[in-house]
């Protein structure tokens, strides 16, 4: 097997492998950064949630299995996870020798997708349900 041809395999298994090593850690990493982590600036200024409230707690949420308390506090993780999932997806089909296209490649899905978020990052301020 050619080195040319090995390496892009390699980095697709290992990846997952190194990703995932923190998420056995979890409880300890939490127990030692959750103090650290102030609070959020623009809350306690203007007393409306900025786009990235509640993401520590949808992150924790998710490193649990709880997607629906995820999804509660802030979509982004989860959005974030699904874009990564797909574009690993597609670079070990790729690494393998074929080509698999799961991510939209028009750039109005993403400019769509970013309203979509600006959208419900000022909606969740005044719906109580999607406050984190």
């Amino acid at each position: 097997m050619s080195n040319k041809r090995f390496i892009p395999k390699l980095i697709s298994i290992l990846l997952p492998i190194t990703a995932l090593i923190p998420i056995f850690f979890k409880e300890n990493f939490l127990a030692l950064v959750l103090p650290l982590l102030p609070s959020c600036y623009f809350y306690n200024l203007f007393h409306l949630y900025c786009p990235s409230c509640g993401n520590t707690r949808s992150v924790i949420s998710l490193l649990h299995g709880e997607v629906l308390s995820s999804l509660r506090f802030n979509i982004v993780p989860i959005l974030l996870t699904v874009l990564l999932l797909l574009s690993y997806i597609e670079f070990v089909t790729y690494s393998f020798g074929k080509q698999v296209r799961l991510l939209p490649r028009k750039l109005s899905f993403y400019l769509i997708l970013i309203a979509c978020l600006i959208l419900y990052w000022i909606v969740r301020n005044f719906i109580p349900y999607l406050t984190p």
